[in-house]
């Protein structure tokens, strides 16, 4: 992957200082590409789009939000570029509405909801200024280091398709490992799913029930309401013990919010490039199939020789209102390539694209001649 900060230098002339290799909104027709980079303090998501500060990619945002002082909202400018789904193809600046908050996130200017059935979030201002699809394919990076720098991710509007490099493998948005139905949940902004479900090392955790999943950019670790969490751990410890993992899992003290943290040096002794030898977990979807977590997605490491389990127990929900089962962090969704598809109604994912020697850092970010 090359780095993709003089591509968005050429978006910044254009819109700037040359407005005619700009494209309107009118021409439209193509989906837009941004890269997507991790803060390593804050543990959010950003996307270069107000001229070419970066707005917090938020899947439970249901609008675009700037800091103003209007009480209505203001009307502003964004940019990417449209895309083949390999490359970018030329500058595009689109108009889109804002809602005004007093302050931005750290290290951003603003937030990208992203939020499904809002008119207000970027994917539904998208497809209505380009005439594209309800439909967003999002790979979140990690914030480790590439060949050819920080690691940086990708987010396709308007739905893909989406090649990695080498392109002959083809378009990764049909590649998908499963889909599940998307649902809504006590009238929340957001991505949730229904799950039957979970398993560690293939064993069900005892829980009753359907389970109502969410996903989330904001949250850095996948969290669990408190009965499921105990379940949960009990399992994984249970699964940790056994004689395919005992030889490389060794508790050591917690480093919070973690509650199970481990030596990582003997964990590195059947390090692969699934991650850390410990026990798979497996959220079981409505339909049938599996989204997995591997050693690379659910251990986390916190120092030189400490990794931790990155799960953490949910805070009790306030203002009498039910908790979801659990929430899906970024950390969990980091290097799936994930397809949100409004107007199907469906989640879609690929496997973990470290096992097919790929990352969310394999989009080609150079220019298309």
């Amino acid at each position: 992957m090359r780095n993709p900060k003089p591509f968005f230098m050429v978006i910044s002339i254009c819109f700037f200082a040359l407005s005619k290799c700009t494209t309107s909104a009118a021409s439209g027709g193509k989906p837009l590409v941004t890269a997507i980079t991790k803060d390593a303090n804050t543990l959010l998501y950003t996307a270069p789009l107000k001229d070419g500060r970066p707005l917090v990619v938020d899947l439970s945002g249901p609008a675009i939000t700037l800091v103003c002082s209007s009480k209505t909202g203001t009307v502003t400018r964004l940019s990417a570029s449209a895309t083949d789904g390999a490359n970018p193809l030329f500058p595009v600046s689109f108009s889109a509405t804002a809602s005004c908050a007093s302050k931005a996130p750290a290290g951003a200017v603003g937030v990208a909801g992203l939020a499904p059935s809002s008119q207000s979030s970027l994917p539904a201002q998208v497809a209505r200024t380009q005439k594209v699809a309800k439909k967003v394919a999002l790979c979140l990076p990690s914030d480790g280091k590439t060949t050819s720098g920080n690691s940086v991710g990708v987010a396709i509007l308007g739905g893909g398709p989406l090649f990695f490099i080498p392109s002959d493998r083809g378009d990764f948005t049909t590649m998908l490992a499963g889909t599940a139905p998307l649902r809504g949940f006590n009238g929340s902004p957001g991505y949730f799913l229904s799950a039957t479900g979970i398993t560690v090392d293939r064993k069900k955790v005892p829980l009753s029930g359907p389970l109502v999943v969410g996903l989330s950019s904001t949250i850095p670790y996948t969290a669990l309401r408190a009965d499921v969490y105990a379940a949960f751990v009990k399992a994984f410890d249970q699964a940790a013990a056994s004689p395919n993992f005992s030889p490389f899992v060794s508790r050591v003290a917690a480093v919070a919010p973690f509650e199970r943290c481990y030596n990582s040096t003997k964990l590195s002794v059947g390090l692969s490039r699934l991650g850390y030898p410990v026990p798979q977990i497996e959220l079981l979807l409505e339909g049938g199939q599996s989204f997995s977590v591997l050693g690379a997605n659910s251990m986390v490491q916190v120092k030189a020789n400490t990794a931790c389990l990155g799960f953490v127990r949910m805070k009790a929900a306030g203002g009498g209102h039910q908790a979801a089962a659990a929430v899906i962090g970024g950390f969990q969704l980091e290097n799936h390539l994930l397809v949100l598809d409004e107007e199907k109604k469906q989640f879609g994912f690929t496997t973990y694209l470290g096992a097919i020697g790929l990352s969310c850092s394999s989009f080609n970010f150079t220019r298309a001649a």
